[in-house]
């Protein structure tokens, strides 16, 4: 088995043929964004700011420089960034041309500056200036603040008379992006922006509201309208304070992806190669794509996607579709026939799009658990709001220099600065404080806490000792065998190495599927032996599936497929936010019919049960029945959070550790099971 369960690693180079078609599928995942986003500033400046040829070849250019400066470890693809669209269009109409690209070359050069100090002085003071408190908000007014636009493109503005036509192609465009966003199946549901736009476009064809004259006029070949500083303008820092702030939302994007894609291909992309040549790439690709005339890059979720479906993580597929963007870019007709999309698909689409990029900031508030019992979140989150989204602006004039900070820059700065200067409050949490809101909060109280959970932890392992819980009979079945015990042992040894750890697990995973398997049912078939003909009970293989959560449950399916080698194989990807140990989804795909089979989940720790809640709760959505979770090690509190939440599955495990330490890892446990069966730390 690979590792990382890879078709092609981060470095290996596929043939020529698959080569093109991987490569194209990277095409239209990052096709559909980036050659919105020009589109979008230039309707909201009401006038040409970007281009898209510029915008395709920027992208491509970026990603080469991109995997250039993380030595070809990382497999990112970087495009146009919805975030900068509303600051984009504030800073050309304060400052013109100058005054957009030297704003984007300045975010870039932002980029380099972080990433220099993440190389010399670590990464964990990006946290404390960024805080989910602040970004939520942040992206929250990204979204909400080009709301207008959408409802101006559809045509349906107080000051505007309805054109039916044109809100007809608005609703189609939204409905099929709509539909393939929540229906779609595989590749399909990675681009539903840019089917939404295909379809509307046909519909507005058919409703005569496209002029093809400039497909008519335009030559098959033209070179990209690339504007460059002091040949075509010299710089202006009027509108930097527009602009420069939006860096740091992309930052904190620019982790969250790099986080999810090394989940999916087994490798902790922030330490090799590195936040700091991640960032330092993105950088200088966002500082090249300003000196060009193009809009600032980021990484892009929807190619991670891509590399998650097909299993196909290699930087020369990536390298591949950067240069067919690139390509692009010079096509003359092409690009043309793109600057006919009409006003009402841009509408409908971004109708979704922009609610879409709103609902990410709540849902990043939501993931992490922002308390708002608390007044300091409340206060800094609802400030950031209103002066994001209620058009405050603060002007600084001395001389002929004048500077202006409004909306979405002047949220972030203000929200950043409230939050590193208002005091943490002193208490309990919000569940303490609605259990026991009279009460004052002392040292002494916060220790009899404490002492109550550890006796509560003990309790619960009393329970389990008795295969009970709150008086009722626990689904938890421990191995009980020397071996076992044996084995256990010497995969908890630190000094173990990967490859023995890694087969141990195997091991412990064919002990496990015998157990959960035994009340598979049999059915009776003819054989022949050597000596005669005699009836014989044999297993339906057709009825399993086994779902890995990734990536550290992948460890455990070579032994069940020992067992089972016939079984359907689904993959589940999520990651633990260390700052709530609360699991983030990035990644989900069963077989179809997965509904009509018994799962067996394989994840080698149940500690607070948090992911695997999440997968049952997936599948018991897709209409699985019988559902049964083996796990290496478990931790009481696991044990009892799934068997409150699912009574209904059966839990297997090679045996219950102690408890969890205040990092959500199991005590005594055996480590990071991920790193140590993939050999990444």
């Amino acid at each position: 088995m690979e590792e990382t369960k890879l078709l092609l690693d981060v470095n290996e180079k596929p043939t020529i043929g698959k080569w093109i078609i991987l490569a194209i599928q990277h095409v239209f995942a990052m096709f559909g964004a980036t050659i919105l986003v020009p589109i979008l500033v230039n309707s909201s400046a009401g006038t040409e700011v970007l281009t898209i040829p510029v915008a395709l070849a920027t992208s491509g250019i970026g990603t080469l420089i991109y995997i250039l400066c993380t030595k070809g470890r990382s497999p990112v693809y970087l495009g146009s960034s919805f975030a900068f669209i509303a600051p984009l269009t504030a800073a050309y109409l304060k400052g013109g041309i100058s005054g957009a690209m030297t704003g984007i070359m300045v975010v870039g050069l932002i980029y380099v500056i972080f990433a220099t100090l993440i190389h010399f002085i670590g990464k964990d003071w990006i946290h404390k200036l960024l805080p989910h408190v602040v970004i939520g908000p942040m992206i929250m007014i990204i979204g909400l603040g080009l709301a207008p636009n959408a409802i101006s493109q559809i045509g349906l503005g107080t000051d505007t008379q309805i054109e039916w036509k044109g809100v007809i192609v608005a609703i189609i465009t939204f409905l099929t992006t709509a539909i393939v966003m929540v229906r779609g199946k595989g590749f399909l549901k990675i681009v539903p922006f840019l089917i939404g736009i295909v379809v509307g476009y046909i519909a507005a064809i058919c409703l005569g509201l496209v002029d093809f004259t400039p497909v008519a006029e335009a030559a098959f070949f033209s070179m990209p309208n690339f504007i460059l500083p002091f040949v075509n303008y010299a710089p202006n820092f009027s509108a930097l304070l527009t602009i420069a702030p939006i860096a740091l939302v992309t930052m904190a994007e620019h982790i969250g992806d790099h986080t999810a894609l090394g989940s999916i291909v087994g490798k902790d992309l922030l330490k090799n190669p590195g936040l700091d040549r991640t960032l330092l790439g993105d950088g200088i690709a966002t500082f090249v794509a300003g000196m060009l005339g193009g809009p600032a890059n980021t990484t892009y979720g929807e190619n991670t996607s891509v590399v998650g479906m097909t299993k196909v993580a290699s930087v020369w597929v990536i390298g591949l579709a950067a240069i067919i963007a690139i390509c692009l870019a010079f096509l003359g007709k092409f690009t043309a026939l793109i600057s006919t999309i009409p006003n009402p698909v841009l509408g409908g689409v971004s109708l979704l799009l922009y609610g879409f990029i709103a609902v990410n900031g709540l849902k990043v508030l939501i993931e992490n658990h922002i308390d708002f019992g608390k007044s300091k979140n409340i206060v800094v989150a609802s400030t950031m709001l209103v002066l994001g989204l209620g058009g405050a602006a603060i002007s600084i004039v001395s001389g002929d220099l004048s500077v202006t900070i409004s909306g979405m820059s002047l949220a972030a700065i203000v929200g950043i600065l409230l939050n590193l200067l208002l005091p943490d409050e002193k208490g309990k949490n919000t569940e303490e404080k609605q259990a026991d809101e009279n009460k004052e909060i002392t040292e002494a109280s916060n220790e009899t806490k404490r002492e109550e959970k550890n006796e509560d932890t003990k309790v619960i392992a009393e329970n389990i000792s008795e295969n009970k819980i709150e008086g009722k009979k626990m689904n938890i079945n421990v191995l009980d065998n020397p071996i076992i015990e044996h084995k256990l042992s010497i995969i908890r040894n630190k000094n173990t190495g990967t490859k023995e750890f890694r087969e141990i697990i195997t091991e412990i995973a064919i002990f496990l599927c015998y157990e959960a398997m035994k009340d598979a049912k049999l059915e009776e078939v003819e054989i022949e032996t050597p000596l005669c003909k005699t009836k014989a009970k044999v297993l339906k293989e057709d009825n399993y599936a086994f779902v890995p959560i990734l990536r550290a449950g992948t460890g455990m399916l070579d032994g069940l497929l020992q067992v089972i080698p016939n079984a359907k194989i689904g993959h589940i990807g999520l990651y633990r936010n260390e700052e709530t140990l609360e699991p983030v989804k990035y990644y989900y795909k069963m077989p179809k019919d997965i509904s009509k089979r018994e799962v067996l989940i394989l994840d080698p720790m149940l500690a607070t049960g948090g992911s695997a809640s999440d997968t049952i709760k997936c599948l018991k959505e897709d209409g699985v029945k019988k559902i049964k979770f083996l796990s290496i090690l478990a931790a009481p509190e696991g044990i009892e959070r799934l068997n409150k939440e699912f009574p209904d599955v059966e839990l297997y495990t090679a045996a219950i550790d102690e408890k969890l330490n205040e990092h959500g890892y199991i005590l005594p446990g055996l480590g990071d099971a991920g790193d140590r069966i993939f050999g990444t730390k």
